[in-house]
């Protein structure tokens, strides 16, 4: 039998990997919900830090847990087929056009906000987690559990879709000379 992650252990891998958790979060369920996928993944790998392999990686250990449960997150969030439609006054508000990514909220340009939300979940995630946190490729696949190349992919089309998206930005503009 595995011995049980020891608190303070537990506490030093949320704390060094906190920050790497919050931008795989907010990639999955968008960013207003990311503070409580987070909350809830410290929750669950507590209950379940006898399971943490001593040894292995406590960062891809931790976003497992937060990928399955911001899964879960958004199976819930999910508008109910038609055919299985309750009462109106049981009904879940639907979430916001352009689910899960909270673009609104992060005061990028409406552009790039867009096309930051259109991308799918695991590219968004492997750019955001390179640019933003500054993770190596390998760190990454570590994290998500995928290879490397793909990890890479993944950040390489999402800045060709962004690329894409913002052409119109990239275009020089005509300045009228004297």
């Amino acid at each position: 039998m595995t011995q049980a992650l020891a608190a303070d252990e537990f506490v030093q891998a949320l704390s060094t990997h906190g920050p790497a958790l919050w931008v795989l979060a907010s990639a999955w369920v968008g960013r207003s919900e990311a503070d409580d996928l987070v909350q809830e993944t410290a929750r669950v790998a507590w209950q379940r830090r006898d399971q943490f392999v001593p040894g292995t990686d406590a960062r891809a250990w931790l976003s497992q847990i937060a990928r399955n449960l911001g899964a879960n997150w958004r199976r819930r969030l999910r508008p109910i087929p038609a055919d299985e439609t309750p009462e109106p006054a049981a009904r879940l508000p639907l979430p916001a056009p352009g689910w899960p990514f909270d673009a609104d909220r992060s005061e990028l340009p409406d552009d790039l906000a867009t096309a930051l939300r259109d991308l799918p979940e695991i590219t968004r995630a492997c750019l955001l987690l390179h640019v933003t946190m500054q993770m190596t490729f390998p760190e990454i696949a570590t994290m998500l559990q995928i290879p490397e190349n793909t990890a890479k992919s993944h950040a390489q089309r999402a800045r060709i879709a962004l690329r894409s998206a913002l052409a119109h930005r990239l275009q020089p503009t005509k300045v009228a000379r004297p």
